[in-house]
C-alpha cells in the first residue's frame, strides 16, 4: 500500500501561527473529493517540526518535505511523473504529480 505523508495543520513558525501547508491542503481537498481512496492508501499526518522521524527513517534527512507519497514495490508510475528513488524507495514529492498518480492508479479524477 502506498503511504502519503501530510503535515498536520495548526503549527507555529517562529512563534507565529497557526499555519497550514497549502500543498498539503490541496492534497487533503483531493482526498475529500474522493473519500473512497481512504482505504486504498496509508495516510500519515505528521508534525511540522524537523527532523521528521517518520520521513527520515524512510527517505533520509534530505527528503523531509510534505506532501510526499512513498510508493510500494507494486506501485506503477507513468513515465511522465517525477518519481525519485532513495534508500531503495520510490516516491513523488510534487503535489500535482501526487494527485495525477493517485487519480490514475485508483480511477478517479486527475488535475487539469
Amino acid at each position: 500500500m502506498d503511504t502519503l505523508y501530510l503535515l498536520t495543520p495548526g503549527y507555529a513558525v517562529d512563534g507565529h501561527g497557526p499555519h497550514f501547508c497549502a500543498d498539503c491542503a490541496t492534497v487533503e481537498g483531493f482526498l475529500a473529493y474522493y473519500p473512497q481512496l481512504a482505504g486504498r492508501l496509508a495516510i500519515e499526518r505528521i508534525g511540522f517540526a524537523r527532523p521528521r522521524p517518520e520521513l527520515v527513517s524512510v527517505l533520509g534527512e534530505a527528503h523531509q518535505g510534505c506532501p510526499v507519497l512513498v510508493l510500494t514495490d507494486d506501485g506503477v508510475a507513468d513515465a511522465d511523473l517525477p518519481v525519485q528513488t532513495v534508500n531503495g524507495r520510490r516516491f513523488i514529492d510534487e503535489p500535482k504529480a501526487i494527485l495525477r498518480y493517485l487519480g490514475r492508479r485508483h480511477g478517479v479524477g486527475t488535475p487539469s
